[in-house]
């Protein structure tokens, strides 16, 4: 994926940013993932090659890389309390947070993709980005709760 990495530092430049070691640093890391990762596991990351990287310099370089549409970030608990991040290139991914471990399982899009174009048909709007929580327990937690008969199946 270098010429995401060029492209992302060529826009950086043409928005009058500078190109810092870190920033590169950062772009690199995210370019390495292919799933969303947290701000502190993308500061893991970037610490194991760079130990001068603070979690600080991470979550503004990671608001600014948004600001500028490098990367897309996504929502995992429904008080938007924890954000992920990926470079802005591949298919959109959503994920089911597990209240008991914190656990991320990927939610396939082809419902919320559904959900959009139906959206779109019904009220003639233009949808250019969601944001969709899912909160529960992932599947080893739901297997132990039951096991332990802690299981209430949610109300429909």
């Amino acid at each position: 994926m270098p010429h995401l990495i060029d492209d992302a530092e060529a826009m950086l430049r043409e928005r009058g940013f500078k190109v810092t070691g870190q920033r590169t640093l950062l772009l690199q890391v995210l370019a390495g993932q292919t799933n969303y990762l947290d701000a502190e596991e993308i500061h893991a990351l970037a610490h194991m090659q760079d130990a001068s990287i603070s979690l600080a310099t991470v979550y503004r370089t990671l608001n600014l890389f948004a600001e500028l549409g490098l990367v897309d970030h996504r929502y995992v608990e429904p008080d938007h309390r924890r954000e992920v991040f990926r470079l802005s290139e591949g298919p959109e991914q959503h994920y089911l947070t597990c209240m008991r471990c914190g656990a991320r399982t990927l939610i396939h899009t082809d419902l919320l993709n559904r959900m959009a174009h139906e959206l779109v048909r019904r009220k003639g709007v233009s949808v250019v980005s969601a944001c969709a929580c899912f909160t529960g327990y992932c599947a080893k937690c739901t297997e132990e709760l039951k096991a332990a008969g802690e299981f209430t199946p949610p109300v429909e």
